[in-house]
C-alpha cells in the first residue's frame, strides 16, 4: 500500500464501485476536495457510535495525521496560544465534530478534555475541522485548509497551510501565521510564538503581513476584568476562490495579561465591509463572541456593551 499525499492509505478506501456507503466520497453536498477526509470521518463517526477504539481507525486510516499529533504534542507554546472554542454551529444548528473525535485528539495533543462543547480552540479549528461532517451554508469546516485559498491568496507555498505540509504540521503552521498576524503587538503572546516557530515551515516562521485591518471590541467585565476581541483582516495578493482577505480571530484578557488565538479563515470584500462598517463602531455598541470563540466570563454570560474601533497598520 502506498501512502498518498494527504498521509492516507490509498489502499484504504475501496474503488467507487466496491466502496461501503461510509467511505463513500464525495457524497451529498461535498466536494472532490473533500476526499479522503469526509470518508474518514464516516468511518470515526461509526467507530464512536459503537463505543469502539479511535486509535485503529487513525493508525489505518490517516497515519499522517498521527505523526502530526506527536510533533504537535511537543510543541506546548503553540497549544497555549490558543483559546477556547464551541463546539457547535448557531448557523447550522449542529455539533461540529464528534465529542469523541476531539476526545481522541486531546488525548493526542496533551490539550484539555472537552468539557461539553468547550474544546481547545486550536485542535479543533485545525484537526477537527478536518473530521467534521456538518454541512454549512458556507461549505465544510475543512474547505479552508483543504482549498489552496489561503495560500494562493498570501503567496505562501502550496500545502503550507493544508493538511499534510511538507514541513511543519496543519496546527503548527496556521498557528504561525495566525500568530504572525494577530500576536507580534502583545509581548507575552510574541514571546510563546518564537518558542513554537522551530516546529513551522519555514516559509511561515516569520510571517509578518504588509497591511492589516484589525477590529478592536473592548468591554469592562465585572472586577475590574477587560476583554478585547480582534478581527484582524489581512489583504490577498490577488483573489482566490472568491476570497480576498484571511480572517484571525484572538482575544486580549486582562486577567492572564495575554492574548489567545481562536479561529482563521477566508473571507470576501463584502465580508470585510459588513464587518468594519462605520455604523458600528462606536461607544456603547454590543459586543459579543463570534466565529464560535468561548471566553469564560463573558460568552453567554450577559449582554455586554463597548467600544468597537478600527486601526490600519501598514502600507
Amino acid at each position: 500500500m502506498q501512502l498518498s499525499a494527504h498521509g492516507l492509505y490509498a489502499a484504504s478506501v475501496p474503488a467507487p464501485e466496491k466502496a461501503a456507503p461510509v467511505f463513500d466520497c464525495p457524497q451529498g453536498s461535498e466536494k472532490a476536495e473533500d476526499f479522503p477526509w469526509a470518508g474518514a470521518a464516516r468511518l470515526l463517526d461509526a467507530k464512536a457510535g459503537g463505543k469502539e477504539d479511535l486509535a485503529p481507525v487513525f493508525a489505518s486510516h490517516a497515519p499522517g495525521i498521527l505523526k502530526q499529533f506527536d510533533a504537535d504534542r511537543a510543541n506546548t507554546a503553540a497549544l497555549s496560544l490558543w483559546g477556547e472554542s464551541i463546539n457547535y454551529d448557531e448557523l447550522a444548528n449542529g455539533i461540529i465534530v464528534r465529542n469523541e473525535v476531539l476526545g481522541f485528539i486531546s488525548s493526542r495533543l496533551g490539550v484539555a478534555q472537552p468539557k461539553g462543547k468547550i474544546v481547545h480552540a486550536g485542535m479543533e479549528h485545525t484537526y477537527g475541522y478536518l473530521f467534521s461532517l456538518l454541512p454549512t451554508k458556507f461549505g465544510f469546516k475543512r474547505a479552508r485548509w483543504v482549498r489552496p485559498d489561503i495560500e494562493e491568496g498570501l503567496g505562501l507555498p502550496r500545502g503550507s497551510a493544508g493538511p499534510a505540509p511538507a514541513e511543519g504540521t496543519l496546527l503548527a503552521n496556521v498557528t504561525c501565521l495566525a500568530g504572525g498576524i494577530a500576536l507580534k503587538d502583545d509581548q507575552a503572546a510574541s514571546a510563546l510564538l518564537e518558542r513554537a516557530k522551530p516546529f513551522c515551515a519555514a516559509a511561515l516562521r516569520n510571517y509578518s503581513p504588509a497591511r492589516r485591518l484589525r477590529l478592536s471590541e473592548e468591554v469592562a467585565l465585572p472586577g475590574g476584568r477587560k476583554v478585547t476581541l480582534r478581527t484582524d483582516l489581512v489583504p490577498f495578493l490577488k483573489k482566490a476562490g472568491g476570497n480576498s482577505h484571511l480572517l484571525v480571530y484572538s482575544f486580549y484578557d486582562s486577567a492572564a495579561k495575554r492574548a489567545f488565538l481562536v479561529t482563521a479563515f477566508p473571507v470576501n470584500e463584502e465580508f470585510v465591509e459588513r464587518a468594519v462598517a462605520p455604523s458600528g463602531l462606536g461607544e456603547g455598541k454590543a459586543v459579543q463572541t463570534r466565529y464560535n470563540a468561548h471566553v469564560e466570563g463573558f460568552t453567554g454570560a450577559g449582554s455586554f456593551k463597548g467600544k468597537r474601533s478600527v486601526t490600519v497598520s501598514g502600507k
